[in-house]
């Protein structure tokens, strides 16, 4: 049986804003640390990953370097996966914007009113797509370094949820078993 593991990145820059996305930014220096922290936590729990896989984007290869780092794992072999990327919130990327943000907290849906923000029917069959993928690796214990909203979506794959508005918040840098 596998063992699936999911950890967002730690807070970045961006995260101190409201919206981020598909925009890159570095981590924040309390994000580093989250991310160190992570790796030491789970390295005190025993445990180990046969493959370590992250979003390209900045925020989350950070993470998933600085947290193998802590368990003993090669950055060299973090596979690096396009399809981790954070869902297009389109123009509300590195904006504060109060009243999408209040709408957001509540239902993810509620953001496509705006121009450019990314469908959350077409992430969702996006997570479905990598859940796919990810059962059929030959690697036992796994970990995605990731992003929220994808996070969410992917979670939502994995126990074949239906959406149900915003869903559990993925906190940064917290180590979340899936499976």
């Amino acid at each position: 049986m596998k063992h699936l593991y999911f950890l967002r990145h730690g807070l970045s820059e961006a995260n101190k804003q409201l919206f981020w996305g598909e925009s890159d930014s570095p981590l924040a220096p309390e994000g580093i640390e989250q991310a160190i922290n992570a790796g030491k936590l789970a390295k005190k729990l025993g445990l180990k990953f046969d493959i370590i896989i992250s979003s390209p984007m900045v925020r989350a290869h950070n993470t998933a370097e600085l947290f193998a780092k802590e368990i003993g794992y090669l950055a060299e072999k973090i596979v690096i996966d396009n399809s981790l990327v954070e869902r297009d919130f389109g123009i509300l990327e590195g904006n504060v914007h109060k009243e999408a943000s209040a709408e957001y907290q509540k239902d993810e849906m509620s953001v496509e009113k705006y121009e450019g923000v990314e469908k959350l029917l077409t992430m969702q069959e996006r997570a479905d797509k990598y859940y796919k993928y990810v059962k059929n690796l030959p690697q036992e214990t796994i970990l995605i370094v990731g992003h929220g909203a994808f996070g969410r979506a992917f979670r939502r794959s994995i126990n074949n949820e239906l959406y149900n508005g915003r869903g559990e918040i993925l906190e940064n840098a917290k180590l979340y078993k899936f499976i």
